[in-house]
């Protein structure tokens, strides 16, 4: 699953600002609590606290704490048993049963049952779903022909005892527990809410219920968000935390914070924070490589983009190393595909693709015709026009930021004019970008441990911003999940191979680094360790403990 990176705004950082220095009760009493641990995040939720509606790394941080899935996956990025105690397929992959715990219940005291686990694929299936979310369905016999509003329920789907459920499946998928949608809502509690609605819903915004080990205790929006333990939680004497709250406030005051042990904990760090917190007695850190990366993202519609020559030389013209050396102190790596090395589809073939090369960038301007006409230092198009190209980037994310007026004058160097932009809301800026109103943004996308790229590369899904059409891709990324030799792991990562190639050679976005996930802890924090999504989004803070 892909979720956009989150940002603060100044107007945030003020409000908390005056909240840190202001702030009774609430945050402040819980704090009192000594089996208690506080976190800092550096942007607001959206308050979509239902997996199906979410779109917020933020939101993420707390649903993570408050739903547990039929299925998670360990550091090996394998699979492995959560509230489904187990699973089959059939002899022919095209039906998998799932076998659910049944001694898990709903925050309210509800039990979890096959009825939960049907209502929510109905629910992301059904035409009035306003999530984004349908490709994890779409799997399953019948989900198509509801969302077509041809039926009223998935074709595919049996409930064969209140702790069993069935799906068929379209065809044999080589990746079912990588793709298929795994965390489930309590239909008690949607059930009578129009599908329109639920995504505005008191359940979604206000009070969810789910069947994670903690609860939504209490939350002042843009400024706390007080999480209980769930003292029914299946996993007896589990979690050993009684409260957890997370803080909303900017990067360089929880960096404070948690050296003074105002805070006991900070996720995604920038790698400028790295020297100072290592000077620190009272901190630990943990670093690892992340499932993301930063890209530069083209209109690939745009007549000025449409030339794969045009984005090569934007590729080639991009110095990514130095970003990496100088803007993250070397915690990351250079990237030139949608799979990072964290994965075992990583393409090793790539690592050198489009090294820094200005003589290479202005070569394929010159061989399409552009040239410098009035010896500006930029080029004009091939009909002798002025030739600009715009550049959006978000506010928030430091190191981004900081990379935008680096990579004008990068791209600049090679002759072609960039028309930098103030920054955006990164919200405002991703609904430009899902518009199609723009020619080059700076974006990032956090991954799965699932490899596949079909949700964000295939040509008719929603996230594929940079509009990028190939037949020959869309082809290649069904082979690598729907053909025979894809339920073979080797000859899958074949496919991936030459997919990433075809990338490659297309360019439709530069690939620019993958940074490393840094996370920092006080030390009366113990037993946190780093799973695939790093520290803060691992199902083990159900292990965490305080001296």
């Amino acid at each position: 699953m892909k979720r956009r990176l989150s940002v603060i705004s100044v107007a945030m950082m003020l409000v908390f600002s005056i909240f840190l220095t202001a702030c009774g009760g609430g945050a402040d009493s819980a704090k009192e609590q000594k089996n208690s641990v506080t976190l800092a995040m550096f942007s607001k939720p959206t308050n979509s606290f239902a997996y199906p509606f979410y779109d917020n790394q933020y939101d993420a941080y707390i649903l993570k704490y408050l739903y547990d899935s039929l299925w998670d996956f360990n550091e090996k990025m394998v699979p492995v048993p959560q509230i489904a105690e187990r699973w089959e397929f059939s002899e022919d992959k095209r039906s998998l049963t799932f076998y659910l715990r049944k001694d898990v219940k709903w925050h309210d005291g509800k039990p979890f049952t096959a009825e939960d686990v049907a209502f929510t694929w109905e629910v992301i299936a059904d035409p009035d779903y306003q999530g984004k979310y349908f490709e994890t369905v779409e799997l399953i016999q019948g989900a198509k022909d509801k969302k077509e509003k041809k039926t009223k329920n998935i074709a595919g789907i049996t409930i064969i005892d209140p702790h069993t459920i069935r799906i068929e499946l379209e065809k044999p998928y080589s990746n079912t527990l990588g793709k298929l949608w795994s965390k489930p809502i309590a239909k008690h509690v949607y059930e009578g809410i129009p599908v329109k609605n639920m995504h505005r819903a008191d359940a979604t915004m206000k009070k969810p219920v789910g069947t994670g080990p903690f609860k939504l205790k209490e939350s002042k929006n843009n400024e706390y968000y007080v999480l209980e333990k769930n003292k029914e939680y299946y996993i007896k004497g589990k979690p050993h935390l009684d409260q957890i709250i997370w803080k909303v406030m900017n990067q360089d005051v929880a960096v404070g914070a948690l050296i003074k042990g105002d805070v006991d904990g900070v996720a995604d760090l920038s790698p400028s924070h790295f020297k100072k917190l290592r000077k620190s007695n009272n901190v630990q850190i943990l670093e690892k490589s992340d499932l993301s990366y930063q890209y530069l993202g083209i209109n690939n519609e745009s007549p000025k983009l449409q030339d794969k020559r045009m984005r090569q030389a934007l590729a080639y013209a991009i110095d990514r190393q130095a970003l990496v050396s100088g803007l993250m102190d070397g915690h990351g790596y250079v990237i030139n595909q949608s799979i990072v090395k964290e994965s075992w589809a990583y393409n090793e073939e790539l690592e050198d693709a489009y090294p820094y090369d200005v003589n290479k960038a202005k070569q394929l301007l010159a061989e399409m015709g552009y040239q410098d006409v009035n010896n500006d230092g930029f080029v004009e198009d091939p009909q002798g026009k002025p030739f600009v190209l715009k550049l959006d980037y978000p506010t928030g994310n430091p190191v981004r930021v900081k990379s935008a007026p680096i990579i004008k004058q990068n791209i600049e160097k090679a002759g072609i004019k960039i028309d930098l932009k103030q920054p955006r809301d990164l919200n405002a800026m991703f609904d430009m970008v899902e518009r199609g109103d723009f020619e080059l943004y700076l974006g990032g996308w956090s991954l799965s441990v699932e490899p596949d790229p079909a949700q964000i590369w295939r040509s008719d899904v929603i996230y594929n911003y940079p509009k990028y059409k190939n037949p020959k891709s869309d082809e290649l990324l069904d082979k690598a999940v729907t053909s025979p030799e894809s339920f073979d792991l080797d000859k899958r990562k074949k496919i991936y191979a030459e997919w990433t190639k075809l990338i490659a050679e297309d360019q439709p976005i530069v690939f620019l680094y993958s940074m490393n996930k840094i996370e920092a802890f006080t030390k009366r924090v113990k037993n946190v360790k780093q799973g695939p999504m790093g520290a803060i989004e691992s199902h083990d803070v159900i292990d965490w403990t305080v001296e």
